[in-house]
């Protein structure tokens, strides 16, 4: 009996094993002939059962980047058993790249970097670093990626197209510095003229000191001429005083009437005309 019960143990692991190959390949298969969405549910199985191969891993990972499905790709390569030994690179690297797929570029390149450190003569692994920090506004680091490269990689089909973006990086720099060296010319310009203008109103303050004190002085004299001759007017006797204006003229003057005296009587008995003398 304990015999039987072991070769069917065998017998079970054998079917088991042959199930896991057949999907491996079926879903293998598939995926090289440019069909993730028929590979996908072997390759599924695949990486579900004991000691999947890492190829299943990966392939369900680019399976998943092709059909749009990034969260699940990350899922895949991060849920990849340790000691993937020659091929940390490559994992590094395919997460990385579904990260650049979504957008995070700085996650990317904490990937190509890990890549770069698993394997530093992991050519692709540079080029899409360059792009991620490229993408960063970090240029300077990005040119020394598409550099080293094409280093790697001489005979590249993107020689051309890495070589004009290098091109325009360089060219970017230099304008760059030229309109920095520009502003700080601008800006030494400045403080030279504010300085100028200091200086110019260091030196002319003892000029408005003596001015102020000419006019003060100009001011002061004014003031004590007119002291002066205030005082001397009101000592003296006035040179000539007008006589004194008869007692009748000093007199109201007589009222108006609104009606014409009747002088005919007094020009009729001229004895009763008044005599100007007599009234004084």
């Amino acid at each position: 009996m304990k015999r039987f019960f072991t070769s069917t143990a065998f017998l079970l692991a054998g079917v088991l094993l042959c199930a896991q190959n057949t999907n491996f390949e079926h879903g293998e298969s598939l995926f090289l002939q440019n069909k993730p969405e028929e590979s996908l549910a072997y390759l599924e199985a695949a990486v579900a059962a004991p000691d999947a191969p890492l190829r299943a891993y990966l392939y369900l990972g680019m399976a998943y980047q092709q059909l749009n499905r990034p969260d699940d790709a990350v899922a895949v390569y991060t849920a990849i058993p340790p000691g993937a030994g020659d091929s940390a690179a490559l994992i590094a690297y395919s997460l990385g790249n579904v990260y650049y797929g979504k957008g995070d570029f700085p996650s990317a390149e904490a990937c190509y970097t890990q890549a770069i450190q698993e394997d530093a003569s992991y050519a692709p692994a540079y080029l899409n670093r360059a792009n991620a920090r490229l993408q960063t506004g970090n240029s300077l680091d990005a040119a020394a990626d598409y550099a080293y490269y094409l280093m790697l990689d001489s005979g590249s089909p993107q020689r051309e197209r890495i070589e004009a973006v290098l091109a325009a990086i360089q060219k970017a720099e230099d304008e760059a510095a030229a309109e920095q060296q520009r502003k700080a010319a601008e800006e030494a310009a400045a403080r030279d003229r504010a300085q100028e203008q200091e200086r110019q109103a260091r030196e002319s303050i003892p000029g408005i000191r003596d001015a102020l004190h000419t006019i003060e002085g100009i001011i002061a004299a004014m003031k004590a001429e007119e002291a002066a001759h205030a005082d001397s007017g009101g000592d003296a006797a006035p040179e000539s005083e007008p006589d004194a204006a008869p007692a009748d003229m000093r007199e109201e003057p007589p009222q108006t009437h609104d009606t014409e005296p009747d002088i005919s009587a007094h020009a009729a008995n001229p004895e009763h005309r008044e005599n100007p003398s007599e009234e004084e």
